[in-house]
């Protein structure tokens, strides 16, 4: 499988071959791309091809979110632990009942998302230990999760700026981390990032009582034993680079990303994610490789506080600094009156976007007929937040032995893959029927790392014994169940889901 480096700029993508010089990125742009070419290949026996193009405008679903996993466009729900009810005002009509949250969600905020922040308040177990009363209430709602099909930018807190802040020490945090690991572990495939969290108000680490965020020891214990709580490969986030920066830990701080809470593009006070900022040439450096979630303030529809935001930000320049620290996921409740309004009433084209830097999928400015169209702001953000994998093209052949398949990919996304994914190929019948046992793709290392050298995937003997008229035609079919997990039984605790993999591949300013 050849992934092309999947943090290639946009200008430098625009120029790659995605098949062994046999046709240029355009070349995917044209309305009806040349299919199933055979072509003699460097070993023996005949090789078909494929290519294929990205979604159309006018293809079933082009215009819709696409449901990958761990990406994209994210809602916001919290709960206090003890009951199941939200702190906050504007959350009244939020349920113990996630799918009942996530279409009250949709109607006030719009479609398009299938990540949600998810905040558990232990206000009332801050000095204590968790009961298991509150345990089942927070493995509830992550079940719920799982059963729509939503992951959860996952963290814990204590205080709320509404109630006195709690006097806990890092002690109590260390305590409630060794409940939490196991349950967190069997939901592993919901957690799209757990970020720090627990100290200071909504866990942003600052204000809480003790002030522990300010001492480096302190900070290094919690995040420590943060981190050992982790399921395998999820990330945590800090807000703070002065933060991270206190953690004396190398193994720790290779686990900790970034979550950026007032995306202002530094015209506000609290957006200290900008260039020239101390902590900009981090934000640089640890997004390649981390989780990266980012807000906009509330408005000044939604809130009456000092720091509420009243103008639309610049969508161009939003998806650039977006793009350039290779944001996964974007609260759309944030700003929900001004900016993300705004972002649905401005019309993109794909020359601003490629004058721009910025990625573009291959058909996305396009009709079947070739004809260019234009997208909104808003769809073209939600689109390309974290990964958007695109398959280039296939090459099969059959030997006495087995049935050989490549496969060509590219991310047109801002950015990496975080998580690795499995992959899997399967030959299926003109039935749909699988033919044979699927057979995990190499992709040069595990999971989705960048530049990795082109692998075939040998999907064993073939089924028809060598008969090529009758062999079935092998389809790519990207397994993406979570990788954290062994498959277990459907309905079970710790199932995987079966995801469609829809897109992915980083790029910088």
């Amino acid at each position: 499988m050849l992934i092309t480096d999947w943090n290639l700029p946009i200008a430098r993508i625009n120029e790659q071959p995605y098949g062994r010089g046999h046709d240029s990125f355009t070349e995917a742009l044209s309305p009806d791309p040349p299919r199933r070419r055979r072509h003699r290949g460097r070993r023996d026996g005949d090789w078909s091809l494929e290519r294929y193009r990205g979604l159309c405008v006018d293809d079933p679903g082009g215009r819709n979110a696409l449901p990958s996993p761990h990406r994209g466009f994210r809602y916001e729900m919290s709960y206090d632990a003890i009951d199941l009810t939200s702190p906050w005002t504007n959350e009244q009509n939020h349920s113990p009942d996630v799918g009942e949250t996530l279409r009250t969600l949709r109607s006030e905020y719009g479609d398009g998302a299938s990540v949600t922040q998810l905040y558990f308040y232990l206000w009332d177990y801050a000095t204590t230990t968790i009961p298991d009363s509150a345990l089942a209430n927070i493995e509830r709602v992550l079940a719920g999760l799982r059963q729509a099909r939503t992951t959860a930018v996952l963290r814990f807190a204590y205080d709320d700026a509404v109630r006195p802040n709690r006097r806990y020490t890092v002690q109590n945090i260390q305590t409630h981390l060794r409940q939490l690991a196991p349950l967190i572990g069997r939901y592993s495939d919901v957690v799209t990032v757990w970020q720090a969290g627990f100290l200071g108000a909504w866990g942003e680490w600052h204000g809480s009582y003790y002030d522990h965020e300010d001492y480096p020891d302190a900070v290094t214990e919690i995040m420590r034993s943060l981190v050992a709580a982790l399921p395998p490969m999820v990330h945590t986030q800090t807000r703070y680079f002065e933060k991270r920066a206190m953690v004396h830990d190398d193994g720790a701080l290779d686990r900790i990303g970034y979550h950026n809470d007032y995306i202002t593009l530094g015209e506000g006070l609290w957006d200290y994610y900008v260039p020239g900022n101390p902590g900009w040439p981090s934000y640089l450096d640890v997004s390649q490789r981390h989780a990266m979630d980012g807000e906009m303030p509330w408005d000044k529809g939604q809130s009456t506080d000092p720091y509420a935001w009243s103008k639309v930000i610049d969508p161009i320049a939003a998806a650039r600094r977006l793009q350039t620290l290779r944001f996964d996921t974007l609260s759309m409740v944030h700003n929900a009156t001004v900016t993300i309004p705004g972002w649905r009433n401005i019309a993109l084209t794909e020359q601003q976007v490629v004058a721009a830097g910025l990625p573009v999928a291959t058909g996305y400015f396009r009709r079947h007929d070739g004809g260019e169209v234009s997208r909104t702001a808003f769809e073209y953000i939600r689109d390309h937040l974290g990964y958007r994998i695109e398959a280039r093209q296939a090459r099969w052949r059959q030997t006495s032995r087995a049935v050989e398949v490549e496969l060509d990919l590219a991310n047109t996304g801002f950015a990496a893959p975080k998580r690795p994914r499995p992959v899997q190929f399967v030959l299926l019948d003109p039935t749909g029927g699988s033919s044979a046992p699927p057979t995990a793709a190499r992709t040069g290392g595990p999971g989705c790392r960048p530049n990795g050298p082109r692998s075939t995937a040998r999907t064993g003997p073939c089924p028809c014994r060598g008969c090529a008229r009758r062999c079935p035609r092998p389809r790519v079919r990207a397994d993406t169940g979570s990788a954290c997990s062994s498959p277990t039984p459907a309905g079970t605790a710790g199932t995987a889901w079966r995801w469609p993999m829809h897109g992915c591949l980083g790029s910088t300013e």
